[in-house]
């Protein structure tokens, strides 16, 4: 008896999993469209999308983030 294979979960399910690995709560990050999580077996980090585009803010921002010029909160 074979296991189906499992479909990839969907890009926000991915995305809540990888926020509730995170050892604090990001702030505005967590719902911010320009969030980018990075994540191996054994961590998670938060990583600005923002900064590739405008080097103001910080690749790796300090969390959890109160304040963020750029945020823009996440369509849906």
């Amino acid at each position: 008896m074979s296991e189906e294979p499992q479909a990839p979960a969907a890009p926000r399910e991915d995305r809540l999993r990888g926020l509730a690995r995170l050892p604090t709560h990001p702030g505005l990050c967590a719902d911010c469209r320009h969030l980018r999580l990075l994540a191996s077996r054994r961590s998670v980090f938060v990583r600005c999308g923002k900064a590739e585009e405008d080097e103001r803010f910080p690749r790796y921002p300090a969390l959890p983030v109160r304040e963020c010029a750029g945020y823009e909160r996440e369509a849906g």
